[in-house]
């Protein structure tokens, strides 16, 4: 890096242009000459305590958007004989028949609201790859954005909410380091750990976002012109993630509301329980495959069926349809998974083993096709119920220790879709216990090796991937820090 950076300062200079780093290696003035800027901070510790300060903003803002998704979620399921519902507890509050009406209603809604506004969530690998891609992220339509994030939640789609939230904080941090620019200032920082503190507050695991900045770094984009080393870098995620976890705690401690993954009992895995290792990894590939399959041929079917205005519309409800027909029978196949898993740890001894089973597989299939066909989220939450599910039943079957079970499922689903065993590692670290992360640390390691089909090409929708695409025909080696609205379907 110091090579490189007095090459840039050669070159400058046979150019005739002033160095425009003066030896401050962390943030740098926005303006050459800028005798009346703001003081940057200058030192790790100044950046820590900003990317903390970013960090509990980023809690605040999840806790306060997954909190709304709750009361929307009572709202919509309250309706069937006047009760509440209980997110914790999903649609066991609603009686049995209510799914279907109330999946149709609302990809009947989501589909007028998507063809009204053209607009829906992008997934979170697009988001961090076009932040690092770019060095930004842009909404230009934030409040339809908030909509398109909340309609699929309250309805009850097989969806997690890290998608859609995730674009919204990375569009408003993204923000606040462009107005500190035009203050004087170049504080990438800012958008920087945006990533790690929003899977922190989102999944309530402190070193997710950690490790996914980690696994995922290739060298960022240099579009403020500002160096950071590993180790400051490091740093910078570690204050963002606990920040936002504390921000996330803080605020449900006092008022209630978002409490991220949760917890597993403690387990009792012995040496004979590791004869069922291979099978219960087995079963998570198992759920790689379906999830894998079920996406390339519901991308498939959604780019048939095309995106034209009747396309917009049919898309979701026909997806609605389906969802709440498969919920009439198995309830726990509606939302993101979090209470159906917390209802899962406490309910698997009295459950029957097919039961769950037949849960994790539908599970893993319709969160697929919820995407697909414009219930638009993230795929974590779904994926990590249903390795549980699974895993639990395959240990009522087999009378292996359920929590271990449970953790080399998941870990083995998770990270054979996403092909990122550190981040799988890091997001289920605090749903096991410790003594079962060494399983869950192999199963991922296992998975990372074990082939699937390949994804689709630009997942249906995808408006980055569509972008970088386009940029590579045309010959462009990278796109614009500033792209149009990233959310706006093509």
């Amino acid at each position: 890096m110091r090579c490189s950076r007095h090459r840039d300062e050669r070159d400058a200079g046979a150019r005739g242009e002033k160095d425009l780093r003066p030896g401050r290696p962390y943030v740098r003035d926005a303006t050459p000459g800028a005798r009346a800027a703001l003081a940057a901070p200058q030192t790790p510790v100044a950046l820590a305590l900003l990317s903390l300060a970013t960090g509990l903003l980023v809690g605040l803002v999840a806790w306060g958007a997954l909190t709304l998704s709750d009361r929307l979620i009572e709202l919509v399921w309250g309706l069937a004989g006047g009760r509440g519902a209980d997110p914790a507890l999903g649609a066991s509050c609603a009686p049995r028949w209510f799914p279907l009406p109330a999946c149709v209603a609302g990809g009947l809604v989501i589909g007028l609201w998507t063809r009204r506004t053209h607009v829906a969530p992008e997934s979170l690998e697009t988001v961090m790859a076009t932040l690092r891609r770019t060095g930004s992220y842009r909404l230009e339509h934030p409040s339809a954005s908030v909509v398109s994030f909340l309609l699929p939640l309250a309805f009850g789609g097989s969806v997690g909410p890290e998608a859609g939230l995730t674009g919204l904080i990375a569009s408003g941090c993204c923000w606040i380091r462009d107005t500190l620019k035009r203050a004087g200032l170049r504080v990438g920082a800012v958008a920087d750990v945006t990533v790690s503190a929003s899977l922190s507050a989102i999944f309530g695991a402190p070193f997710a976002g950690l490790l996914a900045e980690a696994e995922g770094d290739a060298g960022a984009p240099d579009v403020d012109a500002y160096e950071m080393r590993r180790p400051v870098k490091a740093l910078l995620y570690l204050t963002a993630a606990l920040g936002a976890l504390a921000g996330v705690r803080l605020l449900s401690a006092l008022v209630g509301g978002a409490s991220g993954l949760p917890r597993f009992a403690a387990s009792e895995a012995d040496l004979a329980d590791l004869a069922w290792f291979l099978p219960c990894a087995g079963m998570g590939y198992a759920l790689a495959l379906v999830s894998r399959v079920s996406q390339r041929a519901f991308c498939a079917l959604s780019r048939r069926v095309g995106d034209g205005e009747a396309a917009l519309l049919a898309k979701p409800v026909a997806a609605g349809a389906v969802l709440g027909a498969t919920a009439v029978l198995l309830p726990d196949v509606l939302f993101s998974g979090e209470g159906a898993t917390r209802a899962l740890i406490r309910d698997w001894a009295v459950t029957a083993p097919s039961a769950m089973l037949a849960c994790g597989l539908a599970k893993s299939a319709l969160t697929q096709m919820c995407i697909a066909l414009g219930w638009r989220g993230g795929h974590f939450f779904p994926d990590i119920f249903a390795g549980a599910a699974c895993g639990m039943g395959l240990a009522v079957i087999t009378g292996a220790d359920p929590t271990f079970a449970a953790a080399v499922t998941a870990s083995t689903f998770v990270a054979a879709t996403t092909k990122r065993p550190l981040l799988t590692v890091g997001l289920l670290l605090l749903c096991f216990p410790a003594g079962d992360i060494l399983w869950s640390a192999a199963a991922a390691a296992l998975a990372y090796v074990l082939p699937l089909p390949a994804a689709p090409a630009s997942g249906e929708g995808d408006a980055g991937d569509q972008g970088e695409r386009g940029a590579a025909a045309r010959g462009e080696k990278d796109a614009p820090p500033h792209r149009p609205d990233a959310s706006r379907l093509r």
